[in-house]
């Protein structure tokens, strides 16, 4: 599954199981990717941050505005910064 994030404020996005956190201004965009079999991922809304948690038994890929993957664990693409 693949959805897009956009901020209409200064936002943090935390991405669980692997805690890893990315911070968007307005307007900024990531684009998100589960990886899985099953469909159980979540996202919600917890104190002003967003939590992306990834399907069970599956990992995620996020990529910023440009393009550039972010890393967000250890399954992200070689290339993620």
């Amino acid at each position: 599954m693949r959805f897009l994030v956009r901020a209409d404020r200064d936002m943090t996005v935390v991405f669980e199981p692997t805690a890893e956190e990315v911070s968007l201004r307005p307007g900024e965009t990531l684009t998100v990717e589960w990886f899985a079999e099953k469909s159980d991922g979540m996202v919600s809304l917890e104190r002003g941050d967003l939590v992306v948690s990834a399907p069970s038994g599956g990992y995620t890929r996020v990529w910023a505005s440009d393009g550039t993957e972010i890393y967000v664990g250890p399954d992200s693409g070689g290339e993620a910064r």
